[in-house]
């Protein structure tokens, strides 16, 4: 502290002085001068502020005394009602003193980046890491990972959460996903300060093991921050309704403030979550086997630079969430992942920060930033026609010695095309957020989804033919994981091969561009593998793997479909462009090919050598110690061949040809050319060595093909078996093949054909083992198995439900409150000064302030009229709203507004930015003040006779929709942007000498201002803070009443199953349908993916057994929402599902001659019994 205060008095007492000189003098030019230095001044101080511990005030760390933890707290108690000034005592009270140096700077001290390095000597045995990718217990290997966001199943209910996640995460593993990316929800496990619910769909411990169980490594995202794509970026409500906590430190737009009370917020919250994570972590074995967590991610979406590269990044933040994570266990890398990547490193501007800080770190003038193990990043946009920088940006941002993280790879076409690109490009990490739909449960969307492709994979878990490729291309990366994973680009460096036999160096495609062409090296050799890497290493006489992508979405559509693929040998001469040897090769559905050489099967010291190939390995299955079957396209669907080394024998569905090769003299030469068809060829070494099946299967084979691994333990995580010809078909257990219901079933009758080394193990009861494959081309080997499955279309349609009623909500019967407005808190002669109007009509209590966090907020004025109360011939009514509001007076429906703006700009961008400035109602960023609309209510409003004592009762009720908290996501606080009705005027009446004296109004003129005191508004809402799922209410407080239900008729349409007309009085407010579906038939099992489609110009929210799982906006063309079954959806229960709609909508949306006015709402059920 007393470097504060000196470095401050440096910088204030100057300007201090200078400023009392200018009050004496008057001098303008000191003026301008001083307002310069002053800027200068605080920009200095800022930047020090940022890059030094930036922790002046007390630090929220944990201290190791055993006796000062925090670990037994009270705050483990549900609802433990934890105030913050205890928190930032709690905080306090842990702080380091032993290590404070520079008065005050402890983190900067203790959290340094090599302190909380990860210890690859005393872990790296499990795992460790190179600038090329990951060794995982010893064996290269990819982190190729998809976002399972755990908290938006609407299936993962208390009773069958384990059921369902495991349901979902085999889809993943079918689909060749080697990993999961989980992001820890905070405001799904705390629904008030203090409590935290760790039990049922909410134990990630019991997640973490099903994921080791399924043999899937698992990326932890500990947050706090979740996203941009949820409300209030995953923080908890309670946290966002103290006003007085900067969360994520964000002071104003764009700049950061250290803040005690956030941080020791955030401290809780990685005490709880930490601990379960360290348990589960792959560095550690334990009675469960060894654990799934490979990465450590803290927080999200974190900007190091802002525009033109100015530093904003408050280190601090990230240091302080590293050292918590060290502090309680976590062993294994930590991560960030920035969300302007790569501008924030690769940018002119940002180079000339750099240069910047290193002097000023030189002169000490800032700490040394805080860098984690590895630097990750937010990739958008096509990168095979933007390539990454890799190598540049891993200079600029000293992670040169680290591999390259996409954990956020955005797609915004081909999920397929965007895998292919990373890794042709060295990424080592990737996840993909949005491939998976897992449903919208409640309300924890954010009213603006990060711009992407749609998913891959939705909902209801039928596969889209961008998912089937993104299948073989993650396959086709698997099966050469060894070559591929620690590889380099060839032009990283010269090599010259000085292996003992021929071996490929380069590749070449005629007709296609060198940037067309991606070729990767297999790491040389092992002398500079990173110490406790664990990697075998290759030996110089050893062959290198290679592995061409070839990209031939350029080339005209009438050019000739076959492609030249120019192979040259390491002992052709540097400048011999001609190639060795050439092999042709068609690039299938896909237009792109992943194509590989230098592939060894068998012992090292007498493999069969596969030199080159252009057909596609989609699949290397392990058949024993020298056997292998590789599963590739037939002839028509990718036509290719192969050439191993040596007078190979071949048998079966192949012709071979004995040549010989330039470059290579003294070696003979086995050309394989597969034959048309589906079939098996066999492949023998010389002197009945290794062999190798190739297994040749039809596109439409492809399609369903599923491939299970087996464990990182010792070897590579090798295929254990492969299979086809089912939807459905999914690896469980290691040996074990299931069938989910994702979709109608494909295939030869409803037969699965599967090959491995023993049997697999059937885990569902549909799949029943057969003597003999119905295809001939598969009969008579000993690895090929059959299966039976139920053929497509053996369940019927749902023609029916039961139970069809309807009720309406009654007003009166809601749990109205008070709303004091800004008018409400001032005294009359305070009112009679203001110059704003606006001011007596902003309400003093936002809906977000009360805990209505759900997605529908009521607002209730009433009020009493005399005609001589009237001073303009119409009466109006002007609102403010956030997003959406429907308004009623007395009875009538006056129609509605909305004020929502999608922004166009991408997130976090200057142009964003300004756009969120120009239009109200920005769903992200800055939101200015706007968007009133004004309502003429003359014809609805109620008046007495002239003669009564009392007015007449008039009663306004307002229906607000919020499409959710912003999320705090860009630097911004738009997670605090008032939701609900912002402001409220009336026009064209007084309350002027209504129950008081005229003499308390001393300005009668301005009726619109004394007005807003005499009219009373009420609030009705859920307070999501008492419940326990806080995302799990539409904020209608009646929206699971049992009672005033009555029987409703339905008026069926022309659809294949059970559909409905419903006829929506917009007079009638808020109105409820609800019916129970049936029970699923046998043939179509509990699992069958259910749909209810929906159409009509009205807001409808939908509840399945009591859990809202979607919602349909109108305008937006028909929806889909998922009831039960498939990917993402409740099990069916025994007895049936009940189905409840809430409806309301606009009397301008009414259909036209319609007595009285009514919106049709047309649903329909999609699905089988």
């Amino acid at each position: 502290m007393p470097a504060v205060l000196l470095e401050s008095g440096i910088v204030l007492v100057p300007l201090a002085g200078a400023a009392l000189y200018i009050v004496v003098t008057s001098n303008a030019l000191l003026v301008v001068f001083s307002a310069a230095a002053a800027a200068l001044a605080a920009a200095v101080l800022r930047l020090r502020y940022h890059y030094s511990s930036g922790a002046y005030s007390d630090l929220a760390v944990r201290a190791q005394d055993p006796s000062s933890s925090s670990g037994s707290s009270s705050s483990e108690q549900a609802g433990g009602g934890h105030k913050f000034s205890e928190i930032v005592r709690d905080a306090q009270r842990h702080r380091y003193r032993d290590e404070v140096v520079r008065g005050g700077e402890a983190l900067a001290a203790v959290a340094t980046s090599e302190r909380m390095r990860y210890d690859a000597e005393a872990f790296g045995a499990g795992l460790s890491f190179d600038h090329r990718c990951f060794y995982v217990r010893g064996r290269a290997a990819w982190i190729l990972a998809a976002d399972f966001d755990y908290w938006r199943l609407p299936g993962a209910e208390d009773g069958d959460s384990e059921a369902a996640w495991r349901r979902a995460l085999q889809q993943y593993r079918a689909l060749g996903f080697s990993a999961v990316r989980i992001r820890f929800h905070w405001g799904f496990h705390s629904p008030r300060p203090g409590a935290y619910d760790f039990a049922g769909r909410r134990d990630v411990g019991r997640l973490l093991g099903v994921c080791a169980e399924l043999g899937l490594l698992v990326i932890a995202a500990l947050g706090p921050f979740v996203g941009g794509d949820v409300q209030g970026g995953g923080f908890p409500p309670w946290l966002l309704q103290q006003r007085g906590v900067r969360v994520r430190h964000v002071w104003r737009a764009g700049l950061k403030a250290w803040d005690d009370r956030f941080a020791a917020a955030a401290g809780e919250w990685l005490d709880r979550i930490a601990a379960v994570v360290a348990g589960h972590e792959v560095v550690t074995r334990s009675a469960r086997g060894r654990g799934c967590v490979a990465l450590v991610q803290l927080e999200n979406g974190l900007a190091a630079r802002g525009a033109l590269g100015l530093p904003l990044a408050l280190h601090d933040e990230t240091r302080l969430l590293a050292r918590m994570a060290r502090e309680r266990l976590v062993r294994v890398p930590l991560a960030t992942n920035n969300l302007r990547w790569p501008a924030d490193f690769a940018s002119p501007a940002a180079r000339l920060w750099a240069r910047a800080e290193q002097r000023l770190r030189a002169w000490r003038v800032i700490a040394p930033p805080f860098r984690p193990d590895i630097a990750g990043f937010t990739a958008h946009g096509d990168l095979a026609a933007a390539p990454l920088d890799l190598d540049a940006v891993a200079r600029i941002t000293r992670a040169d010695n680290a591999p390259m993280a996409a954990l956020e790879l955005r797609c915004a076409g081909a999920f397929s095309g965007q895998i292919e690109a990373a890794l042709s490009q060295g990424l080592a990490v990737l996840s993909l957020p949005g491939f998976f739909d897992l449903g919208a449960r409640g309300t924890l969307a954010g009213p603006q989804r990060p711009p992407g492709a749609p998913p891959a994979v939705p909902a209801s878990g039928a596969l889209s033919a961008d998912a089937r490729a993104a299948r073989l291309v993650l396959h086709a990366a698997r099966a050469l994981e060894p070559q591929l994973a620690a590889s380099d680009a060839t032009s990283a460096r010269p090599w010259i091969s000085r292996a003992a036999r021929p071996s490929v160096r380069a590749v070449a495609v005629d007709g296609l561009p060198p940037a067309a062409v991606c070729v990767r090296r297999q790491w040389e050799t092992g002398a500079g593998r990173p110490a406790g890497a664990g990697a075998p290493g290759v030996d110089d006489s050893a062959q290198l793997g290679i592995v061409a992508f070839v990209d031939g979405r350029g080339r005209p559509q009438d050019a000739s479909p076959e492609l030249p693929v120019l192979f040259t040998l390491a002992g052709a001469p540097l400048l011999h462009k001609a190639g060795s040897f050439v092999l042709t090769a068609t690039l299938g559905a896909r237009r792109r090919g992943i194509f590989a050489a230098n592939v060894l099967v068998g012992a090292p010291g007498a493999p069969l050598a596969l030199v080159a190939a252009t057909k596609e390995l989609y699949a290397r299955v392990r058949l024993g110690p020298a056997a292998e079957a590789w599963i590739c396209a037939e002839e028509a669907a990718q036509a290719g061949q192969l050439l191993f080394h040596g007078e190979c024998r071949v048998s079966g569905h192949a012709d071979l040809e004995l040549v010989d090769v330039d470059h290579a003299a003294g070696h003979r030469f086995s050309f394989v050319a597969p034959r048309p068809g589906p079939g098996v060829a066999t492949v023998a070494a010389p002197g009945g060595g290794p062999t190798v099946h190739l297994v040749l299967v039809s596109q439409r084979a492809l399609d369903t093909l599923v491939v299970g691994y087996g464990p990182y333990d010792g070897e590579h995580a090798a295929a254990v078996f492969a299979a086809w010809g089912v939807d459905g078909l999914a690896p469980a257990a290691p040996g074990t093949i299931d069938l989910l219901p994702v979709g109608a079933s494909e295939g030869a009758a409803g037969q699965a054909i599967a090959i491995s080394h023993t049997q697999p193990c059937p885990g569902s009861a549909a799949l029943e083992p057969l003597d003999a494959p119905a295809e001939a081309a598969y009969s008579g080997h000993p690895f090929v198995w059959a299966f039976s499955a139920p053929a497509a279309g053996a369940a019927r349609p749902i023609a029916a439900v039961s139970g069809f009623e309807r009720r309406t909500t009654s007003w009166d019967a809601l749990p109205w409150k008070l709303l004091p407005t800004r008018a409400d808190l001032e005294t009359m002669d305070e009112i009679n000064l203001m110059t704003w109007q606006r001011d007596l009509g902003m309400f003093a209590f936002h809906a977000t302030d009360l805990g209505y966090n759900g997605t529908h907020v009521l607002y209730r004025c009433q009020l009493r009229l005399k005609p001589r109360n009237l001073t303009a011939p119409t009466i109006r009514l002007q609102l403010n709203v956030r997003h959406r509001c429907t308004v009623w007076v007395n009875g009538v429906n006056m129609s509605g507004h909305q004020t929502l703006h999608a922004l166009a700009a991408p997130p976090g961008t200057a142009a964003a930015y300004i756009e969120a400035l120009r239009h109200p109602g920005a769903a992200e960023g800055p939101d200015r003040w706007g968007g009133t609309t004004t309502y003429d209510v003359t014809r609805a409003m109620r008046l007495s006779d002239p003669d009564a004592e009392e007015g007449a009762l008039n009663e306004v009720h307002i229906l607000v929709e919020s499409r959710g908290l912003g999320a705090q996501a860009d630097g911004n606080n738009d997670a605090r942007t008032p939701r609900g009705l912002l402001a409220a005027y009336w026009h064209g009446f007084n309350f002027v000498g209504e129950d008081h004296d005229d003499s308390e109004i001393h300005d009668h003129d301005h009726d619109s201002r004394t007005e807003q005191m005499r009219t009373k508004w009420e609030i009705c809402g859920v307070d999501v803070t008492a419940l326990a799922d806080v995302y799990g209410s539409s904020g209608i407080p009646d929206e699971q009443a049992q009672t005033g239900w009555i029987p409703a008729m339905e008026q069926p349409l022309a659809s294949p199953g059970w559909s409905t007309r419903l006829q929506l009085s917009p007079d009638a407010g808020v109105q409820w349908w609800r019916w129970r579906l049936p029970a699923p038939a046998a043939a179509a099992g509990s699992d069958a993916p259910v749909c209810l489609n929906i159409s009509g110009e009205a807001t409808v929210c939908v509840w399945i057994n009591g859990v809202l799982v979607g919602r349909h906006d109108p305008g937006a063309g028909p929806s889909l929402v998922l009831l039960r079954g498939g990917l993402a959806g409740q099990a069916a229960q025994p007895l049936g599902d009940e189905v409840r709609l809430m409806l309301h909508g606009w009397a301008d949306d009414a259909a036209a001659g319609t007595t009285p006015s009514t919106i049709p709402v047309e649903v329909s059920l999609v699905g089988s019994q």
